[in-house]
């Protein structure tokens, strides 16, 4: 039976009223992944902030990588939660327990998670502190997502250790999200289940499975709160996991996810050296579930959008069966996928074979296509994408042009990405073709090492509106800058840049401040008296070649031309400033 749109929006309302009686405003909450700290525009250059301000102080950030991993294994845990504002910790406690790694959750106020230096400040904070603990504290894996109350802005540290070192590995990844379904109810077993599958994911896509062990983060108010860990409680029995109870934040404030782990008795596929020309890229399904479910929100709360998505894509009707269809998907833990990759790894201190072993593997979940430029940077390879397969292109092409998301490639506990010579290509998308719900397929290959850079189809562009980011995902740029694995010195250059026409007294100086940060450039931009901007940047080639791009695309400007007069690098700044 056909609902209306009277009918549909009331019902919407309905749960939106639900939501905001716990302190959730569906409307303006981002869902899923999308609820993380922005990584190309603020994580990543904060990093690199940090790490010019901390570099004497006794903290290492692990490269960036899906996962920690840990040599040994029976894990042991102490989880410390303490404000970001204010961080103490027991240093005393900490030094006893003597850790390997840290596994770092950090939920911060908007306000304080939207520039790199805002962001910056808050892990500074918290840095300083850890400093004070008397051996090196290494960062294996760290997950930031926003929340939109102040009171509800905490730093939750599980400090791991294993306690036999034995010829095994232990993977460890921390996840959360707050809402992944707008129309199910709180704490229900779907948003509990897609949130420790996202968690689960990662370790999945290492071909990790055995012995899952699950520290999970939940919070919600009153009776939520007790449902929430019931929840949790029955999806671990059901994947036969175990279950440790520990501290919680009791904030009162939607909080749903996990620090997991899992022992992996082989080499993990991150034989990232190994890669190689002709190598061919195979994602295991569609991906792009959050422009779904982002446009269903924004339909309902916007009626002009809602008659606007009917009349130039598809129903509301079948929007819906989409997004259903979607959530499905991500509410199936990839523990099948997990097995597939498992039968291709070698065997622990043996060498990689490109005729039996995967050699590189990624999630594709919150950062969508972009993982694909991680890994060209990781592996220092350049990849070449033929295809783009999404759940729906019409969806998440109407979600970019009507910037729902600026991103209509992200999703959660989404498919896994695979790189694999051109002779074992066949045998893993048949086993990945047996696995019920699948859909393998190669999108795309390696076609040389050496430059960290991806080629995509023309019409990415119709998926990504964010013209700055869109740079960062096909020019030279590096976008793990601060995070990135230790590759060959890239090169180094400056910039004088002399911007004419409608540039001064509409805000363009603080964009152009913001686009130069979010790529870990220094220098400074100012007006001139002739009305021009004159601007320095200095960094990495590739990175000031996809800044310039971004000034040509800062909407409130109107640029009538940009001289550019390029020289060598001079180390002048140590950030990027305005005057």
């Amino acid at each position: 039976m056909k609902v209306s749109k009277e009918e549909r929006i009331s019902r919407f309302l309905n749960h939106v009223g639900k939501y905001a009686s716990i302190g959730v405003n569906l409307a303006s909450l981002a869902l899923g992944c999308s609820v993380k700290v922005d990584l190309y525009n603020v994580l990543y250059p904060a990093l690199s902030i940090v790490k010019r301000e901390l570099g004497e102080l006794n903290i290492k950030i692990a490269p960036r990588e899906d996962v920690a991993v840990l040599k040994g294994s029976e894990l042991e845990v102490m989880r410390i939660i303490t404000s970001v504002d204010s961080p103490k910790l027991p240093i005393n406690s900490i030094n006893d327990f003597n850790p390997d790694s840290l596994i770092l959750l950090v939920e911060a106020f908007q306000g304080n998670a939207s520039d790199p230096d805002s962001f910056a400040n808050v892990m500074i904070k918290l840095f300083r502190e850890l400093a004070k603990v008397n051996r090196e504290i290494v960062i294996g894996k760290g997950h930031s997502i926003v929340s939109t109350q102040p009171n509800a802005s905490i730093h939750v540290l599980d400090f791991i250790k294993t306690k036999i070192k034995d010829d095994a590995y232990t993977l460890v990844n921390n996840d959360t999200i707050q809402v992944i379904d707008p129309m199910d109810e709180i704490a229900s077993r779907r948003q509990v289940s897609v949130a420790l599958n996202n968690a689960l994911n990662d370790l999945f896509s290492k071909g990790a499975f055995k012995d899952l062990e699950f520290y999970p983060i939940y919070d919600a108010p009153g009776e939520y709160n007790h449902k929430l860990f019931n929840e949790v409680k029955a999806y671990v029995n059901e994947l036969g996991g175990k279950l440790h109870e520990v501290e919680q934040p009791n904030l009162g404030y939607l909080l749903i996810g996990s620090t997991v782990a899992s022992r992996l008795d082989r080499e993990p596929p991150m034989f990232y050296n190994e890669v190689k020309e002709g190598f061919k890229i195979i994602v295991t399904r569609p991906f792009g579930e959050l422009s779904i479910i982002g446009t269903y929100v924004a339909l309902h709360v916007d009626e002009e959008l809602y008659d606007k998505f009917e009349k130039e894509v598809m129903s509301v009707d079948e929007l819906e069966e989409i997004k259903e269809y979607a959530l499905s998907q991500m509410a199936k833990p990839n523990i099948d996928v997990a097995e597939v990759i498992y039968g291709h790894l070698p065997e622990i201190g043996r060498k990689f074979n490109s005729d039996a072993h995967i050699a590189a593997t990624i999630d594709i979940s919150g950062p969508g296509i972009f993982v694909f430029k991680e890994l060209a940077e990781t592996a220092n390879v350049k990849i070449r994408l033929s295809n783009i397969p999404l759940i729906s292109p019409e969806v998440a092409e109407f979600a970019a042009s009507n910037y729902v998301i600026a991103d209509a490639t992200a999703g959660t506990n989404g498919a896994v990405a695979l790189v694999v010579s051109s002779e074992l290509v066949d045998d893993v998308l048949a086993e990945l073709g047996r696995i019920p719900g699948l859909k393998p397929m190669v999108i795309g290959e390696v076609i040389g090492r050496g430059e960290g850079a991806l080629i995509v189809p023309d019409y990415v562009s119709k998926y990504i509106k964010d013209k700055a980011m869109l740079a960062k995902l096909t020019m030279a740029s590096n976008i793990l800058q601060g995070v990135a694995r230790q590759h060959p010195a890239l090169r180094l250059a400056r910039a004088e840049i002399v911007v004419t026409g409608k540039v001064q007294g509409v805000g363009f100086r603080p964009l152009v401040r913001r686009n130069a940060k979010s790529l870990g450039l220094t220098g400074i931009a100012k007006n001139n008296e002739d009305g021009s901007v004159s601007i320095i940047a200095e960094g990495e080639e590739g990175n000031i070649r996809a800044f310039v791009e971004s000034l040509r695309n800062i909407n409130v400007a109107e640029i009538k031309e940009l001289n550019i007069k390029w020289s060598n690098y001079k180390g002048e700044f140590t950030d990027f400033t305005t005057e």
